[in-house]
């Protein structure tokens, strides 16, 4: 089984088509998780070339919430993850999200809505030694994957890199006033 559920059983669909057309009870190639009590092992997920696809609302996160707009609706960021491999041949993941994060401009202390559109190959690790070997020979990001992972941890990860620290509209955007300086001379 794929996804190993922690608590009871999650929802979980699984697509009926695939590339090889042999349908969903001899080739179920993509598994969309509907909830967070889902985790999947990363090694597998690789080897078999599997993915893993639905929404996440940033608004429910506690690692985002200092991130975000105050006063944010509810949202989805599609996600995937597939399983691949990396540039030299090892088990990876490519994670996916996509989709418009609400956050304060900076500037104008005004709500903004940021595209995210990113996609990591990640390369997976089945200890801390090899994580660290892994870490040191390439320039790549690296996931310890020994035990199952929990697919929405992996993307509030990706979101943590992929928002920016003090985010602003393009400029002349802002819908704050001006604030006009005069300086006087001595």
């Amino acid at each position: 089984m794929l996804c190993l559920p922690r608590l009871p059983s999650p929802k979980v669909i699984v697509e009926p088509s695939h590339a090889c057309g042999s349908g969903m009870s001899a080739c179920a190639s993509r598994i969309l998780c509907a909830r967070s009590d889902v985790q999947f092992s990363a090694h597998r997920l690789a080897r078999e070339r599997r993915s893993l696809a639905g929404t996440f609302d940033p608004t429910k996160s506690t690692r985002l919430e200092d991130r975000l707009a105050a006063r944010s609706s509810a949202i989805g960021i599609a996600w995937s993850i597939t399983g691949t491999t990396d540039a030299v041949g090892r088990p990876a993941l490519a994670i996916e999200v996509s989709g418009l994060v609400p956050l304060e401009c900076q500037r104008c202390l005004q709500p903004l809505e940021w595209t995210v559109d990113q996609k990591t190959v990640v390369a997976l690790a089945g200890s801390e030694d090899e994580a660290d070997a892994l870490d040191a020979e390439s320039d790549g990001e690296v996931v310890l994957a020994a035990g199952p992972l929990d697919p929405l941890e992996l993307v509030e990860d990706e979101l943590l890199l992929t928002l920016p620290y003090a985010p602003t509209h393009p400029e002349g955007e802002c819908t704050a006033p001006l604030i006009q300086a005069s300086v006087q001379a001595p």
